[in-house]
């Protein structure tokens, strides 16, 4: 016995809208004699206005992308410049404000205070009375 054909539904859903709107196409071209017409609720007929909403949103998300590639490439090649300037200006900072390093955070820097750590004889003396 031959082996049923596989036919794959995209998961991806830019890949699922392309194929959604093939077959509404072709089912819109055959009109009364489209197979698809045995379809029970919902039917192609029923879904087809959102059908052509959501192509018309996955060409819209596919300019966006491509835009955003292009915004992305403008900006990237200035990132490591800027890391190493922030960088520069952060270590000049504390060394005029070591006496306060909070005033990096009018800068806008997050500054976080640290916590000095506990003497190793106090770990010691909690580690003995918690025993």
């Amino acid at each position: 016995m031959p082996r049923k054909p596989r036919v794959v539904i995209p998961v991806n859903p830019g890949e699922l809208m392309k194929l959604t709107s093939l077959v509404y196409t072709k089912h819109q071209a055959l009109g009364a004699k489209s197979p698809l017409l045995a379809l029970a609720e919902p039917t192609w007929d029923e879904m087809g206005p959102a059908v052509t909403e959501a192509a018309a949103t996955q060409a819209r998300i596919e300019e966006l992308e491509k835009e955003l590639k292009m915004l992305y490439g403008r900006r990237d090649p200035h990132l490591v410049a800027f890391t190493d300037l922030d960088r520069r200006s952060r270590d000049l900072l504390l060394a005029i404000y070591a006496a306060n390093p909070a005033t990096l955070g009018e800068y806008g820097y997050e500054v976080i205070e640290a916590v000095a750590p506990e003497p190793a004889a106090k770990k010691a003396a909690k580690k003995t009375t918690a025993a």
